[in-house]
């Protein structure tokens, strides 16, 4: 009778602790519920910076002028012109070739015609028109210019001086020669004489040079023409004749400026022409092209001049550029249910030029815009435009290698759900769609479990209106309420909305199984025979036991530490005895793991487990790679007990191992662990538990036993909580 007495104690205990198991989920624990998650997100949006760029260069016919980079933009452009005249041009003084020629030879050893500057002028060189059919004498012949004689013993001829002098370029075919000088003559106002000239050697015999004249209708008949000859033995320059000068042109620059509309002057931007309007005093125009958008790209920008006289143009330039640049600021916004949307925008000004400033066009949802600089608050320094909808930044108060934040809100755009479903159970499908706000976007759907644990989470780009979330629960969920947070966010606004699904698991096939444990044990008593009792039957009551033995380890644990191992730091510790474990035995143990040089070889590889004694209590220690778990019991824990802390080392590993490797001395990154504790030991039969009397539950009558129990203790010790421990006594018996 004393066994079957034990064996009916012993599995009405086993029914006492899972109708225990089967109420809980009507028991709520004091520790309180997290309050959501936050979502962060990265960001970037555009904004428009300006700046002007004045300055001024000398040019001619084509302006080059800087960017700052090929992104800016040409808004306005404004040009001054002054000391405008020409670059070098050819004046034609005769160009008639169908008239006579005079010879450069023996007779005559130089050929001059004059010419007259009515402006100081730079002369670069000449064209003569001619033929040398020999070119011995082009060597040894000389083309200069010389000054002019006004009186003397040979008037209006050429006199000694010599302004600029280069060899005879002339060739054996008659044609315009080109006669450059090595450096370009100045030549105030006056008269002179261009001569070709070899005075200075012995006449070479039948070697000639033929310049030719016209003396028909010249274009300029005051000009003179001397001859170098022999007079009574005397070589010297002949008075020079008007009417027949010799064919030359001149390459020349004047100072003589002009007016742009007199010489047509225009610029061509982007395949456009702009007429350059005349300034006050002549020499001087301007030119201002507005309301344009223009992007020089890679080249820079290039302004063409052109004018009538298919002359290159030579002036001084002051310009005055306006620019604008659309550049990208990252930033990030956060999201937090039944909160408006926080944006933070961290963009990089840096000054260019001058009167830098900058312009951010927000999105219309937005409000309460605010700008710091190294996080103090500046708004009051700059214009917050909320009709239009911009913030503009002034030169003043941009400062270069500051750190910059606009900072504002939108509200929190509600989201439509269709939830055809909110309860579920094991190996379902948990299903809800969300009805975006546009087809632009992302979602991010999170799916957290009734142990706040994160069980999913996906990234979805807004394709269709109705998105469709689902996810499948194991055959072993967690029972309780899930909670799906549901983001919704594009460049500008963003919303969120929350939804509770509950996970039931059916308590009836557990007690199926209860009562069946109870059947076969009363058919083992009233045989008291093994021999009858099958393998299976065997089998079910282990595992019948197990489910007893996972439940009575959880009530005999006192403690658990999980350390890093190099430091030697707690990352997370639990006292889970009625009252506070004795300081000193946990010191004491440390210090003998520490004398005794405890190190469980290949705990790198796979968790390796050890079972101490200690004074009055049991303790385990589990090593896997960077950390050590201990866990100190009042009795010797069953082997299933070993076998949860194993599994318990691995998702551990899994979960931190990355911080652990990196570990700092921060533990507040490990809080998560309790939620893993919880997973593999239902530590929550050790924690207070109250009575929920808000749900209506039908209970059998051994679980209204259990109810009238622990509302029984309650009242006793006048708490409004009881524990799993005062109804279990610690010699595994019912407690009346």
């Amino acid at each position: 009778m004393n066994v079957n007495k034990k064996l009916q104690s012993f599995f009405f205990i086993g029914l006492l602790t899972i109708s225990i198991l089967t109420f809980m989920g009507h028991i709520n624990t004091i520790d309180a519920q997290s309050d959501g998650i936050t979502l962060t997100k990265t960001t970037n949006l555009k904004m428009k910076e300006f700046t002007t760029h004045v300055d001024n260069k000398e040019s001619n016919s084509s302006i080059d002028l800087p960017m700052p980079s090929p992104t800016w933009n040409v808004t306005q452009i404004h040009l001054n012109f002054s000391n405008i005249r020409l670059d070098r041009e050819i004046n034609i003084i005769e160009d008639n070739t169908t008239v006579g020629f005079h010879t450069l030879g023996r007779d005559f050893r130089g050929l001059g015609v004059q010419i007259n500057i009515f402006e100081p002028t730079k002369i670069f060189g000449v064209y003569l028109y001619g033929v040398a059919p020999s070119p011995a004498i082009v060597e040894v012949t000389k083309v200069q210019i010389t000054g002019y004689n006004k009186g003397g013993l040979n008037p209006d001829s050429p006199n000694a001086t010599i302004y600029g002098s280069t060899d005879l370029n002339m060739s054996n075919i008659l044609g315009w020669h080109l006669q450059t000088f090595p450096d370009p003559i100045d030549l105030p106002i006056g008269q002179y004489y261009l001569i070709m000239n070899y005075t200075q050697i012995v006449s070479i015999e039948g070697e000639n040079v033929y310049w030719f004249y016209n003396n028909i209708s010249p274009l300029h008949p005051e000009l003179r023409i001397s001859f170098y000859v022999r007079d009574l033995g005397i070589w010297h320059w002949t008075r020079g004749d008007p009417g027949s000068p010799f064919l030359h042109k001149i390459i020349q620059r004047t100072n003589k400026t002009y007016f742009p509309e007199n010489i047509n002057m225009t610029a061509e931007l982007d395949n456009q022409s702009y007429n350059i309007s005349d300034g006050v005093e002549i020499g001087t125009g301007n030119l201002t092209i507005s309301h344009i958008n223009y992007n020089p790209g890679d080249i820079g920008l290039q302004i063409q001049i052109y004018n009538n006289n298919s002359v290159e143009l030579l002036f001084n330039l002051t310009y005055h550029l306006s620019l604008s640049n659309l550049f990208t600021s990252g930033g990030n916004l956060l999201i937090r249910n039944n909160n408006d949307i926080n944006w933070t925008l961290t963009p990089t000004f840096s000054k260019i030029y001058s009167n830098y400033s900058v312009q951010f066009d927000y999105p219309i949802s937005w409000y309460n815009l605010k700008l710091f600089r190294d996080g103090i608050d500046i708004t009051s320094q700059i214009e917050v435009n909320a009709t239009n909808k911009y913030i503009f930044i002034p030169e003043s108060v941009i400062l270069d290698g500051v750190a910059w934040e606009i900072r504002a809100n939108s509200p929190n755009i509600g989201l439509s759900l269709n939830t055809p479903k909110r309860s579920f159970e094991p190996s379902q499908e948990l299903k809800y769609s969300v009805f975006a706000p546009s087809l632009e976007g992302n979602y991010t759907f999170i799916l957290i479990d009734s142990l706040d644990f994160e069980i999913d989470r996906k990234e979805v780009p807004v394709i269709l209106t109705e998105t469709v979330y689902n996810y499948s629960l194991s055959a072993n969920p967690n029972e309780g309420t899930y909670t799906a947070y549901i983001f919704w966010y594009d460049l500008t606004e963003a919303g969120s909305i929350i939804e509770l699904f509950s996970v039931n698991i059916d308590i009836l096939p557990l007690l199926i199984l209860l009562i069946s444990i109870i059947g076969s044990i009363s058919i083992a008593v009233a045989y008291t025979s093994y021999k009858v009792t099958k393998k299976v039957k065997r089998t079910r009551e282990e595992y019948r036991k197990s489910i007893f033995n996972k439940y009575m380890d959880i009530l005999n644990l006192e403690y658990i530490i999980i350390m890093d191992k190099n430091s030697g730091l707690n990352i997370y510790d639990k006292i889970f005895a009625s009252k506070n474990i004795d300081a000193s035995l946990i010191s004491g143990f440390l210090e003998a793991i520490r004398n005794f040089g405890i190190d469980l070889t290949g705990s790198n590889q796979q968790s390796q487990t050890v079972k101490l004694e200690y004074q009055q209590s049991k303790i385990i220690m589990s090593e896997f790679k960077n950390f050590r778990m201990t866990v100190i019991l009042k009795e010797n824990p069953s082997e299933n007990f070993l076998e949860a802390i194993k599994a318990l080392s691995y998702d551990i590993e899994n979960k931190f191992g990355k911080d652990l490797e990196k570990f700092d001395g921060e533990v507040s990154k490990f809080s998560g662990i309790k939620h893993i504790i919880e997973r593999h030991l239902p530590v929550s039969l050790i924690y207070p538990l109250k009575i929920n009397e808000t749900k209506p539950v039908k209970l059998n009558s051994k679980e209204e036993q259990i109810i009238k129990l622990a509302t029984s203790i309650m009242k006793e010790k006048n708490l409004k909580y009881f524990f799993v421990s005062n109804i279990i006594s610690l010699k595994g018996e019912f407690q009346a």
